[in-house]
C-alpha cells in the first residue's frame, strides 16, 4: 500500500506501515526531503485523515479530563491532529507533537491513558516533548468518560482494548518520517494504570511497534481486576471511612522501621512482611471513633485478602498501610462497565448484586481474550531487543500492587528454557531480567504522589520530576538499556514538597529490597542498600503459580 503527499509541486512517496483490516505491515523508511509543518496537512495515510497541522510557538492550553493547564512551548513544535479509522465503526482521535528539527532527539514516544479514557492524555505528552521526543497519544476511539460508548460497538471495544495504540504508533511514525525526512531511531512507550495495560499490550500483541516500554501500575489482569472492584466495593462500604486513617496509623506503628525502612517513616518499606491483624483495633465495648466493630474488622481482613473463586485467589487485596485512601467509589464504575461491556441488554444490573461465580464467569467470557494483557510470552518483543520496565507503588489504592509481582513471577515461571542448574527459579529470574525488570516503590500511590519517593516515575505533569538521567529517571534508564545494553539496577528516587526535595531513597529491581543500613541520613540514598530477598521471591513465586 502506498501513501502520497504533494509538497511544493513535488510528488513524494511514503511507504506506510499499517495493519488496518488485516493488511500487512511494511516498516516506514527514510523519505527524501522533509515536510514543513503546514505541509503535513496534505499528507495522505491509509485509514487516517490529518485534520490539522499547526506550528506552536506560544503558550498553549491542554486538558486530559482531570485538569486543564496552560504551558509554555519549550521550543517551536508542530502539533498534528488526526483521525484513524481501522474499521467502519472506528473514530480514533490522535495527536502527534513534533519538536523543531534541531531539538528532536531522533526518538519517538507513545503515551498511554487512564481508566476508560475518552480523551488524549496531553499532560503525559508535555515532558517528553520538552526532552526532544516526537510524541503521540490518542483517545482510544471515543470521547465518553464512562463505558457507554461500548454498548453495541464491538469495533470500538477492540480499539480501546488494543488496536488504537497500534494504529496511532504506525501513523505517528509515518508522520515523523515525513516531517524530518527520516523515521525515528528508537521508539518507546510510557503509560500508567490503563496506560500500563496499554504498554504491556503493545509488547504482547504488537512487538514491532516499540523498542522499549514503561508499564506503570498496569491494569493488565483487566477482567480479574474488575471482579476485585466489586469485592472491594462490598467490603469497604462496611467500614466507617472516618476510621481508615486510624487503621493506617496502627499499621505503621506496628511495622514501620521494622521492614527495612527507617524509623519515623509514615509508610511501609515492604508491606509483605507486615503481619497486621485488625482485630487489635476491635472495640471492647460500644462502637466508637477509635475502634472497629467486629464487622469492620472482618471487612478490613477481606480487603487485605482479595477475591477468590473456587478456592483460587483471583486477585490480591490492598496492602497494610494503604487504608487511609480506601474508597468504594469503583462500585459505580463497575456497574457502568458491566452494563455496557458485559450485559449489554441488562440496564438494571448493579455491583451490589455481584455474583462471584456467574458474573465473574460472564465477564471473563466476554472480555478476557480481547482485553487482558497478562500473556507471559513476550518472546517476539524480546527477540528484537525489546525491554520492559514495570513499576508499582506500594500504597496504590486504585490497582493492587501485589498483582504486578504476581504477573512478573508468572512471566519468570513461564521462562522454562532458562530453568537450569541447582536453582532453576533464580536462573529463570536472571534470564528474564535481561529484558524485563520490576520496581516496587514504597509509599508511592497510584501512578505517583504519596509520602514515598516517586520522582523516578513522573510520567505526567501532575507528579514532581527530578533529574532526568539514568540514575534517577525511568525513561532515561530505559533509553540506555535499549540503546547500550546497560540495564538499570537501582534508582535514586525523590519525594518533593512544594517542589523541594525532602528525601531521596534507593529503589531496587525486584526481588531486591532497599533497606536502611542503620546509620546515616535517612533522607539520602547512600544510607540504604539493595539486599536480595530470596525467601520473599520464593514465596511470591509460589503464590503466583499455584
Amino acid at each position: 500500500m502506498r501513501a502520497t503527499r504533494l509538497i511544493t509541486g513535488t510528488l513524494l512517496s511514503v511507504t506506510a506501515a499499517f495493519l488496518f483490516a488485516g493488511q500487512i505491515q511494511v516498516p516506514v523508511s527514510a523519505i527524501a526531503g522533509a515536510a514543513g509543518c503546514s505541509d503535513l496537512a496534505s499528507l495522505v495515510l491509509p485509514g487516517a485523515t490529518i485534520t490539522s497541522a499547526t506550528e506552536i510557538r506560544d503558550p498553549f492550553t491542554v486538558a486530559n479530563g482531570r485538569n486543564t493547564l496552560t504551558v509554555s512551548a519549550p521550543f517551536s513544535f508542530c502539533r498534528v491532529a488526526l483521525r484513524l479509522t481501522p474499521s467502519a465503526d472506528s473514530d480514533i482521535h490522535a495527536e502527534v507533537w513534533l519538536p523543531a528539527a534541531d531539538k528532536w532527539n531522533g526518538r519517538f514516544l507513545g503515551v498511554g491513558n487512564g481508566g476508560l479514557s475518552g480523551n488524549i492524555w496531553f499532560t503525559s505528552m508535555i515532558r517528553p516533548l520538552q526532552r526532544g521526543y516526537a510524541v503521540a497519544g490518542s483517545d482510544l476511539g471515543h470521547t465518553a468518560p464512562n463505558a457507554d460508548w461500548a454498548l453495541g460497538h464491538p469495533e470500538k471495544l477492540t480499539d480501546y482494548a488494543h488496536r488504537a495504540d497500534h494504529v496511532t504508533a504506525v501513523a505517528a511514525k509515518a508522520i515523523v518520517a515525513a516531517h524530518y525526512g527520516q523515521g525515528p531511531r528508537f521508539a518507546y512507550f510510557h503509560g500508567c494504570s490503563n496506560g500500563g495495560h496499554q504498554a504491556l499490550m503493545e509488547a504482547q500483541r504488537y512487538p514491532d511497534d516499540y523498542n522499549g516500554i514503561i508499564a506503570g501500575a498496569p491494569w493488565n489482569n483487566w477482567t480479574d481486576q474488575v471482579v476485585e472492584f466489586a469485592w472491594r466495593t462490598r467490603h469497604v462500604e462496611q467500614i466507617d471511612k472516618e476510621k481508615l486513617p486510624m487503621i493506617t496509623k496502627a499499621v505503621v506503628e506496628q511495622c514501620g522501621g521494622r521492614d527495612g525502612g527507617a524509623a519515623g517513616d509514615r509508610y511501609l518499606n515492604d508491606p509483605r512482611v507486615c503481619q497486621f491483624d485488625p482485630k487489635v483495633l476491635q472495640c471492647k465495648g460500644a462502637d466508637g471513633p477509635t475502634c472497629l466493630t467486629a464487622a469492620e474488622v472482618e471487612a478490613v481482613r477481606q480487603v487485605y485478602v482479595g477475591p477468590s473463586q473456587n478456592g483460587r485467589s483471583l486477585f490480591p487485596g490492598f496492602e497494610p498501610g494503604s487504608e487511609s485512601a480506601w474508597t468504594p467509589g469503583v462500585g459505580t464504575f463497575t456497574t457502568n462497565l458491566y452494563r455496557s461491556m458485559v450485559y449489554q441488554s441488562n440496564t438494571t444490573w448493579d455491583v451490589h448484586n455481584f455474583n462471584f461465580t456467574g458474573d465473574a464467569d460472564a465477564l471473563h467470557k466476554a472480555l478476557s481474550p480481547l482485553i487482558d494483557s497478562n500473556r507471559t510470552d513476550m518472546s517476539a518483543f524480546r527477540s528484537h531487543g525489546g525491554k520492559v520496565l514495570m513499576w508499582h507503588g506500594w500504597t496504590d489504592t486504585t490497582l493492587e500492587p501485589r498483582e504486578s509481582i504476581r504477573y512478573y513471577n508468572r512471566v519468570v515461571a513461564a521462562n522454562s528454557a532458562a530453568a537450569k542448574g541447582a536453582d532453576p527459579d533464580r536462573a529463570q529470574l536472571a534470564d528474564t531480567q535481561t529484558y524485563f525488570r520490576l520496581y516496587m516503590a514504597p509509599g508511592v500511590n497510584h501512578c505517583g504522589g504519596g509520602l514515598g519517593p516517586g520522582s523516578t516515575f513522573a510520567y505526567t505533569m501532575n507528579n514532581s520530576e527530578g533529574p532526568v538521567d539514568p540514575e534517577h529517571d525511568a525513561l532515561s534508564a530505559l533509553e540506555r538499556w535499549v540503546e547500550t545494553g546497560k540495564a538499570p539496577d537501582t534508582f535514586a528516587s525523590s519525594h518533593m514538597a512544594d517542589g523541594i526535595v525532602d528525601r531521596t531513597r534507593l529503589l531496587c529491581a525486584y526481588p531486591k529490597v532497599s533497606r536502611y543500613r542503620g546509620t546515616g541520613d535517612v533522607n539520602q540514598p547512600a544510607s540504604f542498600t539493595c539486599e536480595d530477598d530470596w525467601a520473599g521471591f520464593k514465596r511470591d513465586r509460589a503464590e503466583a503459580t499455584r
